[in-house]
């Protein structure tokens, strides 16, 4: 069997159509909850159903314009106003459709964020204590962790893989340099950094060096260790907005890091948004498309141009509509999408 062939065939013999075929491949690589959700809601025909909707109302009123171009002597003029309030009204159920993109995107890829910081500061602390395990071995000692550990959890129903990384200083330990520098490359590579500084030392000059590499990343600061030492006393830049106290050894504070987690990627409004739509990347083309269209019916309406032109924009829409659920689909566009599936599926 080749990838995705069963579902393929459920596809071509018209069992699914294309929005509940990428949601099969969507369920099997849920990695929350919520992603499950999302994906079982697709399967259910909850993307294919307003798509439908909206690519049948467009038919039909590429049906009037084009009545109207065949038989213009026999048929009453065409009403432009209720032509522009129906154009209006789907482009607006398109617009609020193609908003799913980044919740589908966060539900489908995740987040990758880097915790980053000077040498015990509490890192791998903030880790386990994140992680309710013990994902990272914890010294005294700086300079423990010599290599990135990762913990895979989910925070507000988004995946998220946390990278704890090896403090960040000036060292000639050949490991530790390796280390170092894999640290500052994770942190490039991150959604998100958490640079993580120790209250009862505040904030220093290594942390400011550190601060230098990573301020053009997302990032949140996250003073440790007030258990020991109030964070009130501590000094850092102005321009950092976001900051987070934890006491990662009696693991206080994490509820509050992950909420400023959500609000920094945007991703609270995911989670609270309707978690049954949210459309891929391939979808989300083909919306942009019928939204393009749509927008140029509507100028070409404004310019008073004749019905031929309405037409050319409104086809493009229904083409674009169309793609999604695999009603105007090319054979290279299904290969692309069932060459991800497994085998057996």
């Amino acid at each position: 069997a080749q990838p995705g062939e069963f579902t393929l065939r459920a596809f071509l013999n018209g069992r699914l159509d294309l929005t509940q075929a990428e949601s099969i491949a969507d369920l099997v690589g849920a990695r929350s909850p919520q992603a499950a959700q999302t994906a079982l809601a697709g399967l259910q025909g909850k993307l294919a159903h307003p798509i439908r909707h909206l690519r049948a109302r467009c038919l039909d009123i590429l049906a009037e314009i084009e009545a109207r171009i065949d038989f213009e002597e026999d048929l009453a003029p065409l009403d432009d106003s209720y032509i522009k309030t129906e154009i209006a009204q789907i482009l607006a159920e398109v617009k609020k459709i193609i908003s799913t993109a980044d919740k589908g995107e966060l539900l489908r890829t995740g987040l990758k964020v880097a915790i980053v910081g000077c040498p015990n500061v509490g890192k791998s602390s903030l880790l386990n204590a994140w992680s309710r395990s013990d994902r990272a071995i914890v010294t005294d000692l700086p300079g423990t962790t010599r290599d990135v550990v990762e913990s895979q959890l989910v925070v507000g129903g988004i995946p998220v893989q946390v990278l704890d990384t090896a403090g960040i200083r000036a060292t000639e330990d050949r490991v530790e340099k390796i280390g170092v520098e894999r640290s500052l490359l994770s942190a490039q590579a991150a959604d998100l950094v958490l640079l993580t500084i120790d209250a009862s030392t505040g904030w220093t000059d290594a942390d400011r060096d550190i601060y230098e590499q990573v301020k053009h990343r997302p990032m949140i600061l996250v003073i440790n260790k007030i258990d020991i030492k109030t964070a009130k006393s501590v000094q850092y830049p102005a321009e950092i907005t976001q900051v987070v106290t934890t006491a990662a050894a009696l693991t206080l504070g994490i509820e509050t890091l992950e909420q400023a987690i959500l609000e920094k990627v945007q991703a609270g409004k995911v989670y609270s948004a309707d978690m049954d739509l949210a459309i891929n990347q391939r979808q989300a083309a083909a919306l942009t498309l019928a939204q393009t269209s749509l927008e140029q019916m509507q100028a070409t309406i404004d310019q008073q141009l004749p019905l031929d032109f309405w037409t050319i924009d409104l086809r493009g829409a229904i083409q674009a509509l169309g793609e999604i659920t695999g009603e105007e689909v090319t054979e290279s566009v299904l290969d692309r999408i069932f060459s991800r599936f497994c085998i057996g599926k």
